[in-house]
């Protein structure tokens, strides 16, 4: 049986359960496939959010971080939402996220999107005017992301202002859509291959963006468009993604104090960094000649050239731990 159709059946029995009572709330964790087990290594996990049972694996380090006191310090997080058509088990193994959680000592959640409310659609986000079966029966994605923070933190001794939201192209627009609407609880996003798709982002709280986009990208264009920026857009990012003139414009980048930079970082990668924006830094990466895969990553395209010439995990951890809530 192949993943996608295991995962379907997966999530058909998961809804099963739900509804012969194994859950007793709307919100919440459930028998039905938590494990119970917050130990070192990688474990399926779930909760109830309205009427459907969610999953997601979470991968704890096995050594815990210590001050330099030797106290036990509370843990970073970095969810991490899979593409269309994906699941937890596949963005894991494409960001190889976990190698650098066990080196650098944060937690790594890889939550499962769903295909709608009876599963009948391939994985997907309501990533508010997107994407697929999701979107389309209203999923309340944000509420997933929000029960699956309080879980962990029931159970981990979380950072709770360094908890941060990655996502690769579907996974990439609720990215920017849980920029938009929790930024009270996110002190970072970052962005692969995605785009914004959520006319009304006005968040109550600036939220840094690190993002990186192949200028070739067949799946999620490099132009692709999106809302028109809230207000200036710095000049040097005239020419990058909508998302990210967006984005600039609405952490306050063309501010007088911002201090902004171009850098060639290899033969088909420049990095734009905006740094002292009025709200919020930004950080992008452009791939001339990029395609659409995690940068950096063991998959095609993500481990050929020119996608293999920065790692977009590593470079977005740094990115995500020098930013606080």
């Amino acid at each position: 049986m192949n993943t996608r159709a295991w995962h379907t059946l997966q999530q058909f029995a998961l809804m099963g359960a739900a509804s012969l009572g194994l859950a007793c709330s709307n919100y919440g964790p459930t028998a039905g496939t938590e494990s119970g087990v917050w130990s070192a290594g990688t474990a399926l996990h779930s909760t109830v959010v309205g009427p459907l049972t969610r999953t997601f694996l979470v991968h704890v380090p096995a050594h815990r971080r210590v001050s330099t006191a030797g106290l036990t310090l509370a843990w970073p997080l970095v969810i991490v939402l899979h593409g269309s058509s994906g699941d937890a088990t596949a963005i894991e193994h494409q960001s190889n996220m976990d190698s650098l959680a066990d080196a650098q000592r944060f937690l790594v959640a890889y939550p499962n999107g769903t295909g709608g409310d009876f599963g009948l659609y391939p994985s997907d986000w309501n990533a508010g005017n997107c994407c697929g079966g999701a979107n389309r029966d209203n999923i309340d994605d944000l509420g997933f992301i929000s029960a699956l923070v309080g879980l962990v933190g029931a159970h981990m001794p979380l950072d709770t202002r360094r908890v941060y939201v990655a996502g690769f192209s579907s996974g990439g627009y609720m990215a920017y859509y849980a920029g938009c609407q929790l930024s009270p609880t996110i002190a970072a996003i970052g962005v692969v291959s995605g785009s914004l798709a959520y006319d009304s982002c006005h968040p109550p709280k600036a939220v840094p963006l690190f993002a990186v986009h192949g200028t070739d990208d067949p799946e999620v264009p490099y132009d692709q468009s999106a809302p028109p920026p809230p207000g200036t857009v710095p000049a040097l990012a005239a020419a990058l993604p909508p998302s990210v003139q967006f984005w600039s414009a609405l952490d306050g980048c063309a501010a007088k104090a911002a201090k902004a930079s171009t850098k060639t970082t290899s033969a088909h990668v420049v990095q734009t960094n905006f740094t002292s924006c009025t709200s919020a830094d930004v950080d992008f990466y452009s791939i001339s000649g990029g395609t659409h895969g995690w940068p950096g990553g063991p998959d095609d395209p993500g481990s050929q050239p020119p996608m293999n010439e920065i790692n977009a995990s590593v470079l977005m951890w740094q990115f995500f731990i020098a930013h606080v809530r």
